[in-house]
């Protein structure tokens, strides 16, 4: 016979209060490692909490999930307080489960999401991968993209048009007499960020005529040590350019930290260009000119969406919301 679990096990087994699992099961903030520890405990034991079997009466426990790639990203930390300011007004509430950009953390935050019977998912930047995207069809649960691409109509998402942006700093460079410019990008095959970024740059650079040379296009990360150790490298090959777009603010801080400890100096050796328009660009010096993407607003937007979808049946719902560019000190004319 099955052995049958209260939420006094589940507290136990997680070593917190009583009062800490309830809480965690009807979706109230707790710290996160105490959340991780009572979700654990939930599984370990196959335990099947009260608030949710009573929320199959209403078929719907006003809970969100949200699937992020980093909690520490300060472009992720944005996005995810659009969806929350929006949700509360509409009496939701949402759980958090970070991936670590890891398949088995995707699995993992979705089977967490069906045990807790949430209404709807927002999956925030990340490539999705075929075999999750096919789960994420099979639980029936509405599902929004947040500065995510996949083109399958049982989904909806909000985003803005990454290769439009790419172009439109690129083209700024260009204007400014630039044509030797490095790309620091992302990765070749991420369709979100990487491919349409380097598509933009391309486009740009035809635009002015400008034959692309390949030397100049480096395949990376997007953070900033990636960003830091990448310039580090490039610049030990001794292959000259006027002017670097990266295809973060991340990635641009860090090359800048390296340009600068090997002499280079910014924007009168090497003009720099980022692409996100994180607080911190403004902060360090010279400040980064930028393309802006709106966070909140990509959060709220998206919020919106899924709302439509869980109350009204909708999905396949696309917007691609405005981006803007940033002047600020680190590019300089070259003629």
């Amino acid at each position: 016979m099955k052995e049958t679990y209260n939420l006094k096990d589940v507290a136990k087994l997680a070593g917190v209060s009583l009062g800490t699992a309830s809480k965690v099961l009807n979706h109230i903030y707790v710290k996160p490692d105490l959340r991780a520890r009572v979700e654990e405990a939930v599984k370990e034991l196959n335990y099947t909490p009260n608030v949710i079997a009573r929320s199959l009466k209403v078929n719907s426990t006003k809970t969100v999930g949200i699937m992020i790639p980093d909690i520490s990203s300060p472009v992720i930390s944005k996005v995810v307080k659009g969806i929350e300011d929006f949700n509360r007004q509409k009496g939701y509430n949402g759980i958090i489960y970070q991936t670590a950009l890891e398949l088995n953390g995707e699995k993992q935050a979705i089977e967490t999401f069906v045990r807790s019977k949430v209404d709807g998912i927002f999956y925030i930047g990340n490539t999705v991968e075929a075999q999750i995207a096919e789960r994420l069809k099979e639980i029936r649960i509405p599902v929004v993209f947040i500065m995510t691409s996949y083109q399958d109509e049982a989904f909806s998402s909000v985003t803005i048009d990454n290769e439009e942006a790419a172009f439109v700093a690129v083209d700024h460079l260009c204007s400014r007499g630039h044509r030797s410019i490095l790309m620091m990008a992302g990765e070749k095959d991420d369709p979100n960020a990487g491919a349409p970024r380097l598509k933009g740059y391309l486009r740009a650079l035809k635009k002015h005529g400008i034959e692309p040379d390949l030397d100049l296009i480096h395949h990376g990360g997007y953070r900033l040590q990636r960003g830091y150790q990448d310039m580090k490298g490039f610049l030990q090959g001794k292959k000259e350019f006027s002017a670097l777009f990266a295809v973060s603010d991340e990635v641009a801080i860090g090359a800048v930290k390296a340009l600068t400890e090997n002499g280079i100096r910014v924007p009168e050796d090497v003009s720099v260009f980022g692409f996100d328009g994180i607080e911190m660009i403004d902060y360090i010096e010279p400040s980064i000119s930028s393309i802006s993407q709106p966070f909140y607003e990509l959060g709220s937007e998206a919020a919106k969406i899924l709302m439509s979808c869980i109350g009204e049946g909708k999905n396949n719902i696309h917007k691609v919301l405005p981006f803007r560019l940033i002047e600020n000190k680190s590019v300089k004319d070259h003629w």
